[in-house]
């Protein structure tokens, strides 16, 4: 078992991994898990691995996260499809992704999933399930006319719990054989949610895309992101994942200026 503390705000190592891919989204939930095993196996992504993970994320819960943002807008838009990339895939990391496109070729929505192995800048093995997107104006367009892309606080926390399913009980098993792993240090479970764009303009406010008006009142005047770490074995069962990260949430809330936010969001 690990070690556990209530959620904080320090960022791990690993926060940002896989965020240079250019046109940046516009909107990124992401869970990072950091994984410190200590093991005598040499964690390796074999091809029977590979293989394995690739027939379960068409069914994983990040799949079903990125249909379901759009079944609750009317349309059935399912991440079926998962291609390698955009990232590295090697012997010792993974990249797979499913794209959500407007007609005109527009990605709209992506699911990735990511994963890093332990090497000599990196001691730990580190998984990454997310979801972006990418362009609004492109969802919009496979959207029934006059619907709203702007997601509600309670549909990032679905997103948010599905990325950390994935991460946590699909990534790993994809590396090594998780039932004979055992901790070296405190794993950690980072929650993330970051307004992007491009490069040369300046990020837009979390507020602009996420429904924050039943958080309460703030006095931030430019919030482009949020994040918390869980420091816990993120191997949990469904109801206690649940509420770690509701917890998790209020904190984040709370902690980046919405004092006043309660768990009524999130019901």
């Amino acid at each position: 078992m690990g070690t556990s503390s209530g959620p904080g705000f320090n960022q791990t190592r690993s926060a940002t991994n896989w965020t240079a891919a250019q046109p940046a989204p516009q909107l990124r939930l992401r869970a990072v898990i950091t994984l410190p095993w200590d093991t005598a196996e040499d964690p390796e992504v074999t091809p029977e691995r590979r293989g394995d993970l690739k027939a379960k994320l068409p069914f994983s819960q990040l799949a079903g996260a990125v249909t379901t943002l759009s079944l609750r807008r009317s349309a059935d838009l399912r991440a079926a499809t998962w291609e390698p990339g955009p990232n590295r895939n090697a012997i010792d990391s993974l990249s797979y992704s499913a794209t959500i496109a407007a007609p005109d070729g527009r990605p709209a929505l992506i699911g990735a999933v990511m994963a890093s192995l332990p090497g000599a800048l990196q001691p730990s093995t580190v998984t990454c399930a997310e979801v972006t997107i990418q362009d609004t104006a492109a969802w919009a367009a496979v959207l029934p006319p006059g619907t709203s892309t702007k997601r509600a606080f309670e549909e990032v926390a679905s997103v948010l719990l599905a990325a950390w399913e994935t991460a946590a009980d699909v990534l790993p098993a994809a590396a090594c054989d998780v039932t004979t792993m055992r901790w070296a240090g405190p794993p950690t479970v980072e929650l993330r949610v970051s307004a992007e764009g491009p490069h040369d303009q300046p990020r837009a406010n979390l507020d602009t895309l996420i429904d924050l008006s039943e958080a309460g009142p703030t006095d931030r005047t430019s919030l482009p992101e949020m994040a918390v770490t869980i420091t816990a074995s993120p191997m949990l069962a469904d109801t206690e994942r649940r509420q770690v990260l509701r917890r998790a949430l209020m904190r984040m809330l709370h902690g980046f200026g919405y004092v006043e936010a309660d768990e009524h969001l999130l019901t």
